[in-house]
């Protein structure tokens, strides 16, 4: 994996988190995780095709996800993940990865991304078939942690 195709990631995912949330955003210590590899009780996935291929993982805890859809939502109470709140943190997903399909086309890279899903459950497991997968968590102030999980291959 060419470690310069993370920073996209990195950069739009805090200040996107940032912007459309309005809370403040750290990344925290980047690590790398072995597949499969567990996460939280929210993911978002969305594919990645073109000059390189693979999978983004948003993962996160249920109120961290309604936090968000919240905030997302002007400030309307979400205390469950019903169907709006689902459609709004897909949203994120889609707003991030359309930004960093616009930054790599900036510099030439050609991507396209497929439509978000978003999964809910318990004790998830996800396999990235041999792509080493980055983990990039970003610290929201006050509203949780949003786990980034990129495993992409050229």
């Amino acid at each position: 994996m060419n470690v310069e195709y993370i920073n996209p990631f990195i950069n739009v995912s805090v200040n996107l988190v940032q912007m459309v949330c309005n809370v403040k955003a750290n990344r925290g210590q980047i690590f790398m995780k072995d597949s499969p590899f567990m996460a939280e009780s929210v993911v978002i996935i969305i594919g990645i095709a073109g000059e390189f291929k693979g999978q983004v993982f948003f993962s996160m805890d249920e109120e961290t996800a309604c936090n968000i859809a919240s905030s997302m939502m002007m400030g309307m109470e979400v205390k469950s993940l019903d169907e709006m709140a689902k459609s709004a943190i897909a949203e994120l997903g889609n707003m991030i990865m359309g930004n960093v399909s616009t930054e790599f086309y900036n510099t030439g890279v050609k991507i396209d991304i497929t439509p978000p899903t978003v999964l809910v459950g318990n004790d998830m497991a996800f396999s990235t078939k041999g792509i080493k997968t980055i983990c990039v968590p970003l610290i929201l102030e006050n509203v949780g942690k949003i786990e980034v999980d990129i495993a992409i291959t050229e």
